[in-house]
């Protein structure tokens, strides 16, 4: 009888342990993790290489991993700085020779090996012209970005940074679909809901919801074929058929970028919540791996 009472136990703790995985309404790097942060990780066109933005969090910043733009080999191997500084979410161009990012707002683009540095000044009518959440279309032509300021939405800059134009209003965090005909992102259907994954066509158009849930939906990102999306939801790592069929969670996450190999990038915390690293995992949850410490 005691050994049965100890095994019932047991099993509760094991039944609360397993219910109270990590669910926080924002990322970890917020709420949860008070040290380093690797973030925005996106993959290079070939497949073989990721950018990423670290935090390095120390006061002062410690010389061999500071604070900056980074790129790293997919089996987390041959780690360089590109950039030193604040410089999120970077995105590739199609040939794999630059890096777009939102330098706290400001968007600019370098080579790969930090050269050629170049500003997007902004436009003349719009009032503190902060953009973030850059995209590099697969044509090469143009960037969008989002603006979370009014007049928020999503604006399409080229990629000579000589001209923008507004796509869509109020929404955030865009990328063009492989073929160019589409445009996922995250917006809200009204200001006591959170916020929701949206598809239109590339003129802002035509617009879908993908989800409704009571849980934050952002960071889509489209399979290397355009029938699939990956994105998180309240730290969940989630994948849908791009009519948002079939939407089912694989992992715990945030702003997940999707290869061209089929392959899925991704910043959470590390076993002990003392930092946020990046893994990588297939789009069915199966054989993830730690690639930043």
């Amino acid at each position: 009888m005691k050994s049965t009472l100890k095994e019932i136990i047991l099993l509760m703790i094991i039944l609360i342990m397993g219910s109270c995985l990590p669910e926080p309404a924002s990322s970890p790097s917020v709420d949860l993790i008070h040290g380093p942060h690797d973030e925005f990780p996106a993959w290079s066109p070939d497949g073989e290489q990721i950018a990423y933005y670290h935090f390095s969090w120390d006061i002062p910043e410690p010389e061999e991993y500071p604070t900056g733009l980074y790129i790293i080999d997919k089996d987390g191997h041959n780690r360089r700085l590109i950039l030193r500084g604040a410089h999120f979410s970077p995105a590739w161009s199609p040939d794999g020779e630059w890096l777009v990012f939102s330098s706290s707002g400001v968007i600019q683009k370098c080579k790969i090996d930090g050269d050629s540095l170049t500003t997007f000044n902004g436009l003349d009518y719009l009032h503190a012209p902060e953009f973030y959440f850059p995209h590099w279309s697969n044509d090469g032509k143009f960037i969008l970005v989002d603006k979370p300021f009014v007049p928020m939405g999503i604006y399409c800059i080229t990629a000579d940074f000589k001209n923008a134009d507004s796509v869509i209003s109020v929404a955030r965090d865009p990328e063009s679909s492989p073929n160019g005909d589409e445009i996922i992102y995250f917006d809200w259907v009204s200001n006591t809901e959170p916020s929701d994954i949206f598809k239109s066509d590339i003129n802002g158009l035509h617009k879908q919801r993908l989800t409704n849930n009571d849980r934050s939906d952002k960071g889509p990102t489209w399979s290397p074929d355009g029938k699939r999306i990956a994105w998180s939801s309240n730290t969940r790592l989630c994948v849908m058929n791009a009519d948002g069929s079939n939407q089912k969670q694989i992992e715990y996450g945030n702003y997940p970028s999707w290869s061209v190999n089929n392959e899925l990038v991704y910043s959470y915390a590390n076993a002990d919540y003392t930092k946020e690293v990046l893994y990588i995992v297939d789009p069915n949850g199966k054989n993830k791996r730690q690639i930043t410490y």
